[in-house]
């Protein structure tokens, strides 16, 4: 079963799908962090097959757009990185008003830029059962986007915002005050407070974002049940997008199984 809301901010609405089975009741649910420039389905519909998944392990899902992606009426212009953090929360809040969701079997999860969200939030609320980093983009400071703050901050400084061309969708529009966020944000801290599991997994063969920073993330997590999985043949989408899909299904089966064993 699929509910959708839009979830009420200040400034904008959140469009949100709550994916749960027909008899809800006392369920355990994930956030889920879409990546930049994406949206609540990600890649290849990677969320919302891993959404159909846990819903068949009795795991509810919540995924849904940050400003200015997806189905967002908000400008693209309004995607700030604490804009992302605190959209987070408000979904979190939002769930803990859905008596049928278990409040104390709440995780997150979070893809690419997604991860470096979740790692803010789980500063935030630390409470959260569980975590799950999918070639995670955490560095502190700014990390894998070093290369836009050379080719478009200035832009940004100039204009109020910085156009970045993508191969895969339309020029991306990037605030000044989300480059100065990244900038000043210390997310692998989230990692070393958090005290429940986490589970990271990459891909060895990603581009985007080395394994080795999955690796980083890992040396970071102090609970005994955390875990880091690197897939050999696995891009920084663990394959979504190619023909055979038995890459991406053997990652959302592993997280179900993993997130199942500790939500």
């Amino acid at each position: 079963m699929k509910k959708k809301y839009w979830i009420k901010t200040k400034d904008y609405e959140i469009p949100a799908i709550l994916t749960c089975s027909e008899q809800i009741e006392n369920a355990p649910c994930m956030i889920l962090c879409h990546g930049t420039g994406s949206h609540k389905d990600e890649v290849g519909n990677m969320f919302l097959e891993l959404a159909e998944v846990l819903c068949e392990f009795g795991i509810a899902s919540i995924r849904f757009d940050f400003a200015g992606c997806g189905e967002s009426m908000a400008s693209e212009q309004k995607l700030t990185f604490f804009g992302e953090v605190n959209d987070t929360l408000v979904v979190y809040d939002f769930l803990r008003e859905i008596p049928e969701i278990c409040q104390k079997r709440i995780g997150i999860l979070g893809f690419s830029q997604g991860a470096r969200v979740m790692a803010e939030v789980l500063k935030k609320i630390p409470e959260l059962k569980c975590a799950v980093s999918w070639s995670g983009a955490c560095h502190d400071g700014e990390g894998i986007f070093s290369d836009w703050f050379v080719k478009y901050y200035d832009e940004a400084l100039k204009n109020g915002y910085a156009r970045i061309p993508m191969d895969w969708r339309e020029d991306l529009l990037i605030s000044k005050e989300w480059f100065e966020e990244i900038r000043n944000t210390k997310p692998m801290t989230g990692f070393m407070q958090y005290e429940g599991p986490v589970l990271v997994m990459a891909g060895r063969k990603d581009m985007v974002v080395s394994c080795e920073h999955s690796k980083e993330i890992m040396d970071l997590c102090t609970n005994q049940e955390s875990m880091l999985k690197i897939y050999d043949n696995a891009d920084h989408i663990f394959c979504a997008l190619e023909k055979d899909q038995k890459m991406e299904q053997d990652v959302i089966i592993d997280t179900v199984l993993w997130i199942n064993k500790h939500i």
